[in-house]
């Protein structure tokens, strides 16, 4: 790898642009973006498909600014660096997740929850994001990617991998205890792998069974089909001394309730398209905590990145071409996917 300050590169490039919600994305030949300051130029090898941009593309909860390059699980290389950028060099392989930047200064930003931060900038929703072949970025939010990890690998880790890690640990359950994992896709196979690197007896709920064998084959000690008799099921297992929900349904929260030993910890991920109500008695009776559990920060990342080089994580991977970038879209949001879809740029091996 090289200090040099730029790799040569076309003018323009490949993006895939929502021009209106719920309307296929638009593949356009657009001016390539250029770093300034500290930021860095990076070629696009491999961008994750995830359900945070099936709501972006509906424009469900709060509808961003149109017209939108979406994508925040991005991986590629570094072909050009801003004027003051210099934590990394040209050639290094880096990954974009879904925080963009923070300002770094607010409390959260000091204490470790820069995702969430005020005023930070996500990739794909407030700023343009990964679905292109080229996107800038401020070097100390590029996450260096081991070579051990291919990109295709690595792309979901961006954004699913960290979240499914972010939420377990934030369970705050203990080695030997149970976690039951609601949504057996990308991000609860995820989930289910680094539940079982941190000691824990894993249940896994949804409602598909292939989705369930699934995640069996990948370590989780229990299957429970997601229905009106899973809340009982589960504490006929023990109960759940904490709930991790990355299922997008309301659904899910009354057997949440039942499925919880006493002072058990719910942890939503997952989010819903409409609201979801609940009956505090067994929250305040139980001593539950109910937290909410978004992306996560730059350690978490790293700690994840180094599971992940190690061959502890890997990820149930389809493998999809940029140009059929919509048909992507379509099947994830008709629940056709089983994991997570990667699109391939050309060219990448």
């Amino acid at each position: 790898m090289t200090r040099g300050k730029t790799m040569p590169t076309p003018k323009t490039m490949i993006a895939a642009v929502l021009q209106e919600f719920y309307k296929p994305l638009e593949l356009v030949n657009i001016p390539i973006p250029q770093p300034t300051n500290d930021e860095v130029l990076i070629k696009i090898e491999a961008s994750g498909l995830c359900f945070t941009d099936v709501h972006i593309w509906k424009g469900e909860h709060a509808p961003p600014s149109l017209p939108l390059i979406m994508g925040h699980e991005g991986v590629g290389r570094v072909v050009a660096l801003g004027p003051n950028a210099s934590r990394l060099k040209i050639g290094d392989r880096v990954g974009i997740g879904y925080v963009y930047a923070a300002c770094g200064h607010c409390r959260d930003c000091l204490t470790g929850g820069e995702n969430y931060c005020p005023d930070f900038d996500a990739t794909g929703y407030s700023v343009q994001g990964c679905f292109a072949e080229y996107v800038c970025l401020r070097d100390q939010w590029a996450n260096k990617i081991p070579n051990e990890i291919t990109p295709i690998e690595a792309a979901p880790l961006m954004c699913a991998g960290a979240a499914a890690y972010a939420s377990i640990k934030k369970t705050g359950v203990q080695t030997g205890d149970t976690v039951a994992i609601f949504g057996m896709g990308g991000l609860g196979q995820y989930a289910v792998q680094i539940a079982k690197l941190m000691g824990l007896r894993v249940i896994a709920v949804d409602i598909s069974t292939n989705k369930l064998a699934t995640a069996e084959s990948l370590g989780a000690d229990e299957r429970v089909i997601a229905n009106d008799q899973a809340g009982e099921n589960i504490t006929a297992l023990g109960g759940a001394h904490g709930c991790v929900n990355f299922a997008p349904v309301t659904e899910t929260w009354p057997i949440m309730l039942e499925a919880c030993n006493p002072r058990a910890r719910i942890v939503l991920t997952g989010v819903p398209a409409g609201e979801m109500a609940f009956y505090t008695y067994q929250v305040v009776e139980r001593g539950l905590t109910v937290a909410g559990s978004s992306a996560s920060n730059r350690q978490e990342m790293n700690e994840l990145l180094a599971l992940a080089a190690g061959g502890k994580v890997k990820g149930v991977i389809n493998e999809v071409a940029f140009k059929d970038i919509n048909a992507a879209l379509t099947a994830l949001t008709e629940g056709r996917v089983k994991g997570r879809t990667v699109l391939k740029m050309e060219g990448t091996n």
